[in-house]
Order: C-alpha cells, then sequence, then structure tokens
C-alpha cells in the first residue's frame, strides 16, 4: 500500500496540489470522527433529555426523511463524484465534469424544494404520518438544501483526496449542530428550531471546505509525471497545457455516468426506504393505549427504538466514512490498473473494521447499563433491551459499506440495489409478522434479520464479480453474531482474532508499511 499511496502523493515541481495519503487520511479521519461522533453521542443524550420521547421520535422520523431524499431527489448526480473525479480528472476535463454535475444537483434540489414549499401538509403527512406546522416543514425543506451543498462540498473534496479537509468539515459540522441544537433547547426554542439548526451547521461546514476548492483548483487539474507513469496518458498528452480542458462531449459523458448514477440512485432509494421501513411499520403497528392515541403512541415506541440505536448508529456512521475516504483510493488503484491492491485494500480494511466495531460494541453493551438508568434517567429501558441486536445489525451494515466500494470500483453497482431490495422485502415482511406479537423487540429482530440477506447478497455479487472468497469473508461476517451471546465473549473473540491477524506476517508487514513513517518506526519493535 505504500508504493500506491506515494504515488498518488508525487508531484511535478510546477504543481502545487498535494492528495493526502490513504493511511494518513484514514488516521486523521478516525481521530476526528471519533471526537465527532462522541460529541454527537452527548448530542444524542441531551435530545433525550431536553425532549420527550415523541419529540424524539419526530426529529428522528424527520432526520430519516432528510437523509432518504436528499440523494433520491438529485437521481444519484453527484454521487457520480468519488467514482468518477479522478477518471476526468486525468483526462483533462475536471471542470466541465464537476460543473455539469453542479449544474444537474442545483435543477434537482431546486424542483424539489419549490415541491416542498407549495405543498407544506402532504409532506407533513408523509414524514410524521399527520400534518404539522407548515413552518417546520420549511424548516425540513432548508435542512434539505443545508445538507445538499454540504454534501457537494465533501464529496468534491474527498474525491480530490483531501481528506483532512472532508475531517474538518464533519467535525465543524457535528460541533455546530450540537452547540446550536443544545442551546436552542436549553434556552426554551421549539422542536422545529432544531431543524433550522441542523441547516445552519452543514452551511457552515461547507465553507473551509469552499475554500480549500477554489484555492486549489487549478493546481488539481494539473497531471504529475506519477500520474503519466501510472496511466495510458502519452508524452504527447503530458505536453499540452494543464490549463486547457480537452473537448469533453456531454452526451459521451451521460453515456459513461448514466449506469453508475442509475444503480446509485437506486440504492439509495431502496437504502434509504430499507432504513427507515422499521420505523414506519412501528408507526403504523404500534396500537393505541388508554392515555395516547396510535400516532402518539407509535412516536413515542419510535422514541425508545432511537435511544437503543444511538451508539449502533455511531458506529454506522464511522463505517460509512471509512467507505467513503476508500472509494477515491481503490478507484485511483483501478485507474493505474493496480488491481490486486485494490482487494488487498479492502480485504485488510473489512477486517479491522469487523474487528474494532466489535470490541467498541462488546464495551458499549458493558456499559448500557449505566449509560440508560444514569445519563437517560432510566426513561428508555426499552431501548437498552435492544441494543445488542442494534449493535450487530449495525456493524453488519458498516461492513457492507465498505465491502461494496469494490462493486463501485468494477462499476458492477446494479447488484447492489438487487441485494438491498431483497432486504427490504424481508424487512417489511418480517416486522408485519413480528411486531404485533413481540413488539419493539420484533422490529429489531426482523431489521437484524434483513440486514444479514442484504450483507449475504453483496457478498455473493462481490464474488462474482471477481472478488476473491476466503476463510477472512466468513469470520469478519460471524464475529458480530457473538454480541448476542455475551459481550465478554465477543470481546475474546474480537482480541483473539485480531492477536492472530497481527502474527501473519504478510498481513503485519503490509499494515506497518501503510502507515506513516513515524508511527510505522514506532511500532516496528511490536512486529
Amino acid at each position: 500500500m505504500s508504493t500506491a499511496d506515494s504515488a498518488t502523493q508525487a508531484t511535478t515541481t510546477h504543481s502545487a496540489f498535494r492528495v493526502d495519503s490513504l493511511a494518513i487520511g484514514m488516521i486523521v479521519m478516525l481521530a476526528m470522527t471519533v471526537l465527532g461522533r462522541g460529541i454527537g453521542f452527548i448530542r444524542g443524550m441531551a435530545f433525550c433529555r431536553l425532549m420527550d420521547d415523541t419529540d424524539v421520535g419526530r426529529w428522528s422520523m424527520a432526520f430519516g426523511f432528510i437523509t432518504l431524499i436528499t440523494p433520491v431527489m438529485l437521481l444519484g448526480i453527484p454521487g457520480v463524484l468519488p467514482r468518477f473525479t479522478e477518471h476526468f480528472r486525468l483526462k483533462r476535463s475536471l471542470t466541465p465534469f464537476v460543473r455539469r454535475i453542479a449544474i444537474g444537483t442545483l435543477a434537482c434540489t431546486t424542483v424539489f424544494v419549490t415541491t416542498m414549499l407549495w405543498l407544506p401538509d402532504w409532506f407533513g403527512w408523509i414524514v410524521f404520518l399527520q400534518p404539522q406546522d407548515n413552518r417546520l416543514i420549511y424548516g425540513v425543506a432548508g435542512a434539505v438544501v443545508g445538507m445538499i451543498a454540504y454534501n457537494f462540498v465533501s464529496d468534491l473534496n474527498g474525491s480530490l483526496r483531501q481528506v483532512r479537509m472532508v475531517s474538518c468539515m464533519q467535525f465543524m459540522q457535528g460541533v455546530g449542530f450540537t452547540l446550536l441544537s443544545v442551546a436552542w433547547l436549553i434556552y426554551g426554542g421549539s422542536f422545529t428550531g432544531v431543524v433550522w439548526m441542523f441547516a445552519a451547521s452543514c452551511l457552515i461546514a461547507a465553507i473551509p471546505g469552499l475554500w480549500s476548492l477554489i484555492r486549489s483548483w487549478d493546481s488539481a487539474q494539473q497531471i504529475s509525471d506519477a500520474d503519466l507513469a501510472n496511466t495510458n496518458l502519452t508524452q504527447d498528452t503530458k505536453a499540452q497545457s494543464p490549463d486547457d480542458d480537452l473537448p469533453f462531449d456531454l452526451w459521451d459523458m451521460i453515456r459513461r455516468l448514466a449506469p453508475y448514477a442509475t444503480a446509485l440512485w437506486l440504492m439509495n432509494l431502496i437504502g434509504n426506504l430499507f432504513e427507515l421501513s422499521d420505523r414506519y411499520m412501528i408507526l403504523h403497528f404500534i396500537p393505541a393505549t388508554e392515555t395516547m392515541s396510535a400516532e402518539i403512541a407509535g412516536q413515542a415506541a419510535v422514541g425508545q427504538y432511537h435511544s437503543g440505536r444511538i451508539i449502533p448508529m455511531l458506529l454506522l456512521s464511522l463505517g460509512t466514512m471509512i467507505g467513503g475516504v476508500m472509494l477515491p483510493y481503490l478507484s485511483a488503484d483501478w485507474e493505474a490498473k493496480r488491481f490486486e491492491a485494490v482487494q488487498t485494500r479492502l480485504r485488510d480494511a473489512l477486517l479491522a473494521v469487523s474487528i474494532v466495531f466489535t470490541s467498541g460494541s462488546a464495551v458499549a453493551i458493558l456499559l448500557g447499563p449505566w449509560i440508560f438508568n444514569v445519563l437517560l434517567q432510566g426513561r428508555y429501558t426499552d431501548g437498552m433491551t435492544l441494543m445488542p441486536m442494534a449493535l450487530c445489525f449495525c456493524t453488519w451494515a458498516a461492513l457492507v459499506t465498505v465491502g461494496q466500494n469494490y462493486l463501485w470500483t468494477v462499476e458492477k453497482g446494479k447488484w447492489i440495489p438487487v441485494a438491498m431490495a431483497a432486504g427490504l422485502i424481508s424487512n417489511l415482511a418480517l416486522n408485519a409478522w413480528l411486531l404485533p406479537m413481540m413488539g419493539l423487540q420484533g422490529a429489531v429482530i426482523a431489521t437484524m434479520c434483513s440486514h444479514g440477506v442484504v450483507m449475504t447478497g453483496v457478498w455473493l455479487a462481490m464474488i462474482g464479480c471477481g472478488y476473491q472468497l476466503d476463510v477472512t469473508l466468513v469470520v469478519l461476517s460471524l464475529l458480530p453474531v457473538s454480541l448476542l451471546f455475551s459481550p465478554y465473549v465477543a470481546l475474546l473473540l474480537a482480541i483473539a482474532i485480531g492477536l492472530m491477524v497481527w502474527n501473519d506476517d504478510a498481513t503485519r508487514h503490509r499494515w506497518l508499511e501503510s502507515l506513516p513513517d513515524k508511527v510505522r518506526s514506532k511500532l516496528m519493535p511490536l512486529g
């Protein structure tokens, strides 16, 4: 990995553009993400204490809708950036490529937000199962705009392998939202203001990323000697002015990107429906009580479900970050014909995610009674009961998020929505069967089983597209299941597997070589 990383860092003397190596970028991103997610955990605890479970449920539904609709209504257009930015940069067509993606993103955003402002009552029913104050729907529309702007700037920086800037943006967004929203609630602000605070934090966090793009845009378009050495670019191409874009036909771009964008759009649509399906099933299948209507009882149950997923969703968001960071690097390896490096990097990442996430989940389960009884004042007992299963399926989801990068890299992403569709169907069927009998426990069992269906489908698609099957894939898939039996067993198994991996000379040498020199020199005695 060190050879690939050093190659991507090398530039010509006339270029000021630098990309972060995968090792350095991952270390910085992990450090910032862990800190940011820690602050997010504090925010989640504060929300559960400062709002009743009904408002917590409404926030869960609002945030779920925002994250669902953003990629769906954009038709997968900005999602092509991580995979194809390097491809078109090497063809000296970076500026027209990004400009056209930005225009398409803006057009889709304008149409959707206009529709939300025109039909607020209808969107209130879609999001919350009942009409809401129009000001809340306007806030959701503002949050959609803020999230689109933030994601576009973040994805473009990430596709140029500016991982440190992306980590800075994520940290700013998380900290900004926590400070703004908690301060708003402490001073008696309404739930609608929380949604506006989310929109504001997204826009604020996008500012440094936009500044970074403006500052380095000209140098990003220059092609280095290392780029030329790793691609099929000719010396005639090298001699061309780096400031001049080659002619680039719009329809050629559409034909190349349309299959990828369509598969990505389907994945986001089905994946987000899958993510929200259990909560909507809870809303519809939880019966009314003596003191609450069916709608209010459903929202309260979603609030309990949300509390049990606070820590698991931190793991899933961390897995999403790792997958997002890796895709541009895997794409660069693929464009440079380093096919074996793609599988090696991915296998190492999957194994590390399974070991670390299972260990962290075991610790979270051991800390669960203190978290729920002290921090949450004993108000969310159902959430504590369901947390081990939520940790298991969120670890599986994180593995899928990282592993599916192989299919995106080889441009076979069409199989991902197929696997997710199978998971969605199984989730709906199992929820309809188990929820009336077992309540929230049934919803979590259904979701866990359906995540297993998705993971199996993605693994089979990867193998069918050339990924080499070995015992590692089986071990990393089964390890999170140990969380269902005992956190102590899970922790011991994770440590044992980690030691076995470290004792493998080839794997240990590869992991050490991927680290920065200063870190590697300190760890070498351990190897």
